[in-house]
């Protein structure tokens, strides 16, 4: 995409990046809650707490396949003992377990009434002429006799009551991201329909009369508009619904056309056309189309005419049209908004990491430079600077996972020294 041309010619003064991100973070809704069937829940954030809808396990089972039996029938090796009856998983005993007897038990079954341990079966040797362990197939139902070849104590392989959680445990809270595991939990505590958080609808208007369609080959001075496409990426990304892709010509009625389109979204992303040339045509149709401008420009490099604004619950977002300030833009700003959209708590924006390389010294705004990230032998985060030539470099720029953070004026960094990460995988994803 094409850089335009004059913001430098802008007396306004700029924003650092904490005071936009800030100013941004204000003006965001609060989130909305909509229902999702559970096997379409995960990666979806919870809308409010669930709490376990009884005891889990909900009644005392076996870990083991083996013996129910009374500890105090069982102290010492050798004791033989009469088998009552058979639990299989699944079918709880009617009965309670006399004194002086075991029940044959399955993993998963529910012990009986008068049990308080059990005993593996390896532990056990079968006494009325079935085969043993090493034999073949036993007979149906249980043996007759069996003896203990172990001293038992109580609570041995039997997992107890509640021991998961009790009923009314907090088993998932509000703006937690639902993870695989967390299916499983709300599944077990019969949570078939699920309270998330509405993922914003996000739509992105690339603009520029030089951009074609990423399937056309461009003509002289011409290129394709991958703008687009990344961002949608990139919002998608960071938990928005974002599949719609508007192009508006660099004209003001084109232009004013596909912004009142994408008003009625959650989020607008715009790139391109928000700097002072002459074809940056977007803060003005902006207004025109009612939206308050909250901030334009912030001390940042790449991304230094940055535009952010609001109509109603509408969050606007002017972002530059070179396609590395656009996706570096949209990760400090519009990242850190929608995640707020759906509920999810703030966490700090870097985490530190080794430097693997040189970075330049910093100049009178606050640089992002790309970088690969790994871990290191001695299990730290270690960061290696991408090769890239700027802010029209998307090529070089893929090559990276996260952004390291070159405060102003600070001098040159070393291999070693310590630097702050943003990452562009997600969440701190790193």
């Amino acid at each position: 995409m094409r850089a335009r041309s004059g913001f430098n010619a802008v007396m306004r003064p700029l924003l650092d990046v904490a005071e936009a991100r800030a100013l941004v973070l204000e003006r965001v809704p609060a989130p909305r809650a909509e229902t999702a069937p559970l096997d379409e829940a995960h990666d979806r954030v919870l809308a409010s707490d669930v709490l376990a809808d009884d005891d889990h396990p909900p009644f005392r089972r076996s870990r083991v396949d083996g013996y129910a039996v009374r500890a105090a029938d069982a102290a010492a090796s050798g004791v033989e003992l009469p088998v009552a009856f058979e639990i299989p998983a699944g079918s709880p005993s009617a009965a309670s377990l006399p004194a002086g007897a075991a029940a044959r038990i399955f993993t998963g079954g529910a012990l009986p009434d008068g049990a308080d341990a059990v005993v593996m079966q390896e532990d056990c040797a079968v006494l009325d002429g079935r085969p043993g362990l090493d034999g073949p197939p036993a007979l149906d139902g249980p043996p007759a006799l069996v003896r203990i070849d172990t001293s038992v104590r109580a609570g041995a392989f039997v997992v107890p009551r509640g021991h998961e959680c009790a009923a009314g445990h907090v088993v998932g809270r509000a703006g937690q991201r639902i993870s695989s595991a967390l299916v499983g939990v709300l599944g077990s505590v019969g949570c078939a329909n699920v309270s998330v958080a509405r993922r914003p609808r996000a739509v992105v208007i690339s603009t520029g009369d030089e951009l074609v369609p990423v399937d056309a080959v461009p003509g002289p001075g011409r290129i394709r508009n991958s703008n687009a496409p990344a961002l949608l990426a990139a919002l998608r990304s960071f938990g928005a619904d974002a599949t719609r892709a508007l192009h508006a010509p660099d004209n003001v009625g084109g232009l004013r056309a596909a912004i009142d389109e994408a008003l009625t979204a959650d989020v607008c992303v715009l790139t391109g056309g928000v700097s002072v040339g002459d074809y940056d045509l977007v803060p003005e149709t902006l207004a025109a189309a009612g939206v308050e401008r909250v901030f334009h420009g912030v001390r940042l490099q790449p991304g230094k005419p940055l535009w952010f604004g609001v109509r109603g619950d509408t969050l606007v977002f002017g972002l530059p049209g070179n396609p590395v300030s656009a996706l570096v833009t949209a990760t400090l700003f519009a990242r850190p908004a929608i995640e707020r959209m759906l509920g999810l708590p703030d966490t700090p924006p870097s985490v530190r990491a080794v430097l693997e390389g040189p970075l330049a010294a910093g100049t009178w705004r606050r640089r992002h430079d790309p970088v690969r990230v790994a871990w290191r032998p001695d299990g730290r985060l270690g960061a290696w600077p991408v090769a890239y030539r700027g802010s029209g470099d998307v090529f070089g720029f893929a090559d990276a996972d996260a952004l390291a953070i070159v405060p102003p004026e600070a001098p040159a960094s070393a291999i070693g020294d310590e630097v702050e990460l943003v990452s562009l995988r997600g969440r701190l994803g790193l």
